[in-house]
């Protein structure tokens, strides 16, 4: 019996420091807690700011009068807001050409980007071959290397081969960047799929491509949401190889049209236009990003965790 109450005892006796430790302990990093986040808070209300201002003066110089652009003080608010430069913009011959071409690349860049890189991150995380891991670093290594250095090849080969000053050339030369990007982050959520869900379904009678189109594809869906975002961006906004590969007016994309309104002689001093100009090409990514905002979260973390 003496032994009984000396183990009850001995916990009562313990349980009040141990529990006014616990209090101490959870108080302490709560008022700390609270003063840190109101810290952090201003310091991302700051970085936001700083980096919202730009586009807030880019949309307010689109509806300001000229009076109003070409004021010697800067005013932060529009006297009266004048739409005349989206009207300028719009009755520009070749906007919509442009955005046509612009959207035909892109769409064509990132499907086609896609379902190759889609292929060959399933046989980079699903079988073992030769040159396996020398495939996987020479992925991240092209990525690395600056688009810049990768012009007079394209150039070269697109000419070559009959494809120079055409949209499907473009394409092509957009895979260069579009198909590394797309094996690299697959791969990651490829291989966190669990072998046996595809040895289930085929135990089931589901064929190799059964498999794969009712257990990997579905399960792969937020990382191929994610990439395509990102290659969606990158396509849309991409100079460099379009500026040199297309020459025609007839097939120029958005960004080469941006840069030969804004640099004519006609809009060179025509602020407003220019920046209506900017905002327009840019709202279609702004939209995207925007409707697919969840899924590009959650599949930036979703082949972070292996299971």
């Amino acid at each position: 019996m003496a032994f009984i109450s000396s183990q009850k005892t001995a916990p009562a006796g313990l349980s009040k420091p141990v529990r006014a430790s616990k209090a101490s302990r959870s108080d302490r990093p709560a008022h700390q807690n609270r003063w840190m986040t109101g810290v952090w808070n201003t310091v991302a209300i700051g970085f936001a700011v700083v980096m919202g201002f730009p586009i807030y003066w880019a949309a307010l110089t689109t509806v300001k009068s000229n009076r109003d652009l070409l004021s010697q003080n800067p005013t932060f608010w529009p006297r009266r807001f004048d739409l005349g430069s989206y009207t300028t913009v719009f009755d520009d011959p070749d906007l919509p050409t442009a955005l046509k071409n612009t959207v035909i690349i892109t769409v064509g860049a990132v499907l086609a980007g896609l379902v190759v890189g889609l292929l060959a991150a399933i046989a980079v995380a699903r079988f073992r071959f030769r040159g396996r891991n020398f495939f996987i670093v020479t992925m991240l290594v092209v990525q690395m290397v600056p688009l810049l250095s990768l012009i007079i090849p394209l150039f070269l080969i697109l000419k070559n081969i009959g494809l120079y000053n055409t949209l499907f050339g473009v394409i092509i030369a957009y895979l260069v960047f579009t198909i590394p990007y797309v094996v690299w982050t697959l791969r990651s959520f490829i291989v966190n799929i669990p072998k046996e869900l595809d040895e289930a379904a085929m135990v089931d009678g589901c064929t190799r491509w059964g498999a794969f189109f009712r257990v990997v594809l579905p399960l792969t869906v937020p990382g191929l949401v994610t990439t395509g975002v990102y290659c969606w961006i990158q396509a849309w906004n991409e100079f460099i190889i379009a500026n040199t590969m297309l020459s025609d007016n007839n097939t120029h994309t958005g960004m080469v049209w941006l840069t030969g309104y804004s640099a004519g002689p006609t809009h060179a001093a025509d602020y407003g236009a220019q920046m209506a100009g900017s905002l327009l090409i840019s709202l279609p990514v702004i939209i995207l990003f925007v409707i697919f905002q969840k899924r590009v979260a959650s599949g930036l973390t979703a082949g972070a965790v292996k299971g």
